[in-house]
């Protein structure tokens, strides 16, 4: 009985399955033969007028519904404003053709006010005229205008949350993850339409085999503004002491080819350098491995403050992107970057070690001073068929940083850390269809000489690194109904003047692609062994995840995985060596293991009409590791000690954002939070020292345009956290509060800006310390020239101070603030 149940459930299913199938249309004019875009296109049970599922025509008139279950009574309408509406019944196995008439209209006394955010499918479109202002420079200006999506200080875009994976310029992908040289400086008034590529799938070969969650903007310009060059030219003067700015940007955006050349520098503690970081994503990790092990970094200037306001620097920048589209489908690209960056900064601290038995303080002041020459040249080749995916990606890279700091505790310290980094990298993808088959291999190829150098006084150590990296692979997929698998082996290897390594492994990978729902389930093994030493480790990492989209607004994952990871080599460095005049690492050969369990549930909801998005996110990670640090003060000398004992840690958390327009009143409203816990264990004189961190952090932002000569702007940053160490030591929590407000009012053809910055840090439980600074800017255009005229730190603050809390220590810092300063520009657009 039991096989003959099992049988009629397999019938069953495979009835259900074979029912569902993908509906597929061309929609054009009746009378010229030419495609029709942006008709709506709705599939309807026949006779209820309820549409089932929606979509819009694309550019060529062509539509698309997903896999889903259909019988007799179900037909298509197409409809668009001056074309007669057509029904036609949907036919398993044809592709429909809609052949629009066009329908004369009049309208009278009647408002048409098309929306300002519009969606077909998986793209989501703004209309930039109803979003932009006469103030805004760059497309950066308006992306943060838009609602659902979010640039931090860096320039890294996100929407709903989520960081795009890739950036396009008329479809095509110029900066290769350097986005900020595109969005910083292509003007704001040359693009029509920013879209969002919901679950974007760049490799064809894959499009319809492979679904994921990630996110891609393209920028489509307006019509005057492709195939010419738009150059722009900027030089500026200033005092307090002798200030200086320049730049030249020239670019040239179209679908068949892309060029953008750039120059800046400056001495006004602008950081320039951050157009040219690279946002890595997830994808990456196959195209650039993992991250470089390293034994030495920089002094880090960093601070919960404005980067302008505490930089000295004195930087230029050098930027050369092209890119040619050989045919439909082919293109190459060469990207070449140089940096020259020197930084300076006078800081002090106060650090309290917490232990066992007792708390112990140190002091310090110092004035560091970092250079960094950095260049990159880089060239890509893609060819991206239906049929055939086929990349090639080579880079060389040279970093020459060093820096001298000269320090104050009980005695002068001269420290001076070199950290250079030579290296040359190939990435070779292919992807081939074989009749159900698609076949893929990937190669990489990667080394890197990293000669590392400290001297604190009259001591010296090298520390040199020579790393050959590979990682080769072949996989096997195939797709059946609505089941995709994909099977892949691989090796890698790890050759290096420490201790070689390599893993084989293989992964089995599983998604399931119904109307509403996609499983993915992969199981890796993964076998990683470092010849010469005991380190031989099998590992299974098994990861699910489950998507469900109700409709077009709601979507809701989950996911649960399991993945053993490994240290870099540098843990295999058995000798102590020093990282500071203050700090040391003993490692003692010890290659930590982590066992991570991560869990998480994701809930989304979007209303392009309404202008409403929203996102909730629940983490949960435990980890556990055979190894623990134990932390030694002695004299001035901090000391962390690598030894082989069990280690566990958590992590919980509850972050999203809101984001809401209001058309009629010019308003967008966003907010992002986050609350969570870390909890985890340290060694203090051969004791256990368990610590636990709490925190919170909310970010308002609000941007109003009432008019077109008026914005108003305003966003927060709160934090609060607290920390408990041990049994008897509990850190009081802090509060810091950052508030900007800026407002831009145009009279006649000057625009005039003002902003106020209020920074509140809590020192401790009885003190705290509060700063304001104010700037104020006038921009006076005229044709295509614009002269502006800055004046920044107008209340002249000089120092900082601010208390954070870092596991088992806290630090009280203050540092040397840039004067109040004044700038004159000038800058003319070719």
């Amino acid at each position: 009985m039991r096989p003959l149940i099992i049988a009629s459930l397999l019938c069953l299913l495979t009835f259900h399955l074979r029912s569902q199938i993908q509906i597929e249309g061309l929609v054009t004019d009746a009378e010229n033969n030419k495609p029709v875009d942006a008709a709506t296109v709705q599939l309807q049970k026949k006779g209820s007028g309820i549409p089932v599922n929606y979509t819009l025509t694309d550019a060529e008139g062509r539509f698309i519904f997903p896999a889903i279950q259909v019988n007799d009574s179900m037909v298509v309408r197409v409809s668009l404003l001056g074309y007669g509406t057509m029904v036609l019944p949907v036919v398993p196995g044809e592709k429909l053709h809609f052949q629009l008439s066009l329908r004369p209209f009049s309208l009278k006394e009647v408002e048409i006010r098309p929306g300002r955010i519009y969606g077909r499918q998986d793209t989501i479109n703004y209309d930039v005229s109803r979003f932009i202002s006469p103030k805004d420079e760059s497309v950066k200006d308006i992306l943060k205008r838009l609602p659902g999506i979010q640039v931090n200080d860096a320039g890294k875009i996100s929407y709903n949350g989520k960081d795009i994976s890739r950036f396009y310029v008329e479809g095509m992908d110029l900066s290769d993850g350097r986005y900020g040289q595109i969005s910083n400086n292509l003007q704001a008034n040359a693009v029509e339409t920013v879209q969002v590529l919901e679950n974007h799938q760049p490799i064809r070969v894959l499009s319809k085999k492979i679904s994921t969650e990630d996110i891609a903007l393209n920028l489509k310009l307006k019509p005057q503004f492709r195939n010419r060059w738009l150059i722009n030219l900027e030089g500026g003067t200033g005092g307090s002491p002798i200030l200086w700015s320049g730049n030249l940007n020239a670019m040239q955006l179209s679908r068949k080819s892309q060029s953008v050349y750039l120059y800046k520098g400056n001495n006004t503690g602008n950081d320039v350098t951050d157009e040219q970081r690279f946002f890595r994503t997830e994808e990456e990790e196959k195209k650039y491995g993992s991250l470089l092990p390293t034994f030495l970094k920089q002094p880090s200037l960093s601070a919960p403050l404005k980067k302008e306001r505490l930089l000295f620097n004195q930087v230029h920048t050098l930027s050369a992107n092209r890119l040619y589209k050989l045919n439909e489908t082919a293109q190459l690209r060469i990207n070449a970057n140089y940096v020259h960056d020197l930084r300076s900064q006078q800081r002090g601290s106060i650090t309290h070690y917490y232990q066992e038995a007792d708390t112990l303080t140190l002091k310090e002041e110092s004035n560091t001073q970092i250079r960094n020459d950095r260049t990159e040249l880089a060239a890509s080749f893609e060819n991206n068929t239906e049929d055939i995916f086929l990349t090639n990606h080579f880079n060389l890279t040279g970093n020459w940083e060093n820096s001298l700091s000269h320090i104050q505790t009980g005695q002068n310290v001269t420290q001076r850390i070199q950290t250079p980094d030579f290296g040359v990298h190939n990435y070779l993808q292919g992807l081939w269809t074989r009749g159900k088959n698609t076949i893929e291999a990937r190669s990489l190829v990667r080394y890197h000489n990293l000669p590392a150098r400290i001297g604190i006084n009259d001591y010296s150590d090298k520390m040199n690194l020579h790393q050959l990296y590979i990682d080769h692979s072949l996989s096997l997929l195939r797709k059946k109904g609505v089941l995709t698998q994909r099977y892949t082996a691989g090796v890698s290897g790890d050759i290096n003047n420490l201790h070689n390594g390599f893993a084989l492994y293989a992964i089995p990978e599983y998604q399931w692609n119904l109307p509403k729902w996609s499983i993915s389930f992969n199981l890796p093994f993964r076998w990683t062994a470092f010849p010469g030493t005991e380190i031989s480790h099998p590992a299974l990492n098994p990861y699910l995840s489950i998507l469900y989209k109700l409709n077009y607004a709601w979507r809701f994952s989950a996911r649960a995985g399991y993945k053993e990871s490994y240290g870099d080599i540098t843990n295999l460095y058995t000798s102590p060596y020093r990282t500071s005049f203050r700090n040391r690492i003993v490692s003692n050969g010890i290659l930590p293991v982590e066992r991570k369990q991560s869990y998480a549930l994701y809930g989304e909801y979007k209303s392009t009409v309404h202008e409403f998005f929203l996102t909730l996110y629940l983490n949960y990670i435990n980890n556990r590791s055979n190894r623990i640090f134990e932390r030694r003060v002695e004299g001035e000398e901090v000391s962390l000690i690598s030894l082989p004992e069990k280690n566990d840690s958590y992590n919980w958390s509850v972050n999203g954002t809101l984001s809401k327009g209001f058309y009629d009143w010019g308003i967008k409203f966003a907010l992002s939070y986050l609350i969570g816990r870390n909890k985890a264990e340290q060694l203090s004189d051969g004791k256990r020292l368990p610590f636990r961190s709490d925190y919170m952090q909310y970010e308002p932002k609000i941007s109003w345009t009432p008019s077109r000569l008026l914005e108003i702007n305003y966003q927060s940053t709160i934090y609060y956290g607290g920390s408990r160490i041990g049994s008897e030591t509990h850190l009081n929590p802090l509060l810091n509060v950052v508030q900007k407000f800026g407002i831009i009012y145009s009279l006649a053809a000057v625009d005039i800006q003002l902003s106020l910055d209020h920074y509140h840090n809590d020192i401790s439980r009885d003190k705290s310390a509060d700063a304001f600074f104010a700037h104020i800017s006038l921009r006076w255009k005229t044709g295509k020239w614009q002269l502006a005229a800055d004046a920044t730190n107008l209340f002249n603050k000089k120092e900082y101070r601010y208390t954070q809390y870092s596991t088992t220590e806290s630090y009280t810092s203050w540092l040397t603030l840039r004067p109040r300063e004044f700038l004159v520009k000038v800058r003319y657009k070719f």
